[in-house]
């Protein structure tokens, strides 16, 4: 059973990543992230849209998405973090699901790989 996803109007979403409603952000890394989302399934669907001619997740792939709660910390100087690790309820605290540039790296070798494959396959 997932957790339903809070109102982002109510978490520290916006004070942390300027978000408001449910969005998909990218890191510099690849990372992706789909934030207000807890269930995989719809973050995959969201990821999808945001991305036509990136690479678009697969069922397989969203095993590997990754659930993480964060909320707002008070940075001590600039260039220090604005959000923290946080638990599911805690006050201020928001959802995210993290598609992480490894695993899109493995997607894209072992889809590479079947690939590659697949001619051998239809020789046999």
């Amino acid at each position: 059973m997932f957790l339903s996803p809070p109102d982002l109007s109510a978490t520290d979403a916006y004070a942390c990543l300027g978000v408001r409603a449910p969005a998909v952000l990218t890191a510099p890394d690849g990372a992706v992230f789909a934030v207000g989302i807890t269930r995989p399934a719809v973050a995959l669907d969201m990821i999808r849209a945001a991305t036509p001619d990136g690479l678009a997740p697969t069922r397989d792939d969203a095993a590997a998405f990754r659930l993480r709660w964060f909320a707002y910390t008070h940075p001590n100087s600039p260039g220090d973090p604005v959000t923290r690790p946080a638990a599911p309820g805690e006050d201020g605290a928001f959802p995210v699901v993290i598609w992480r540039a490894v695993d899109q790296a493995t997607a894209r070798a072992t889809r590479g790989t079947v690939a590659a494959l697949a001619p051998m396959a239809v020789a046999a």
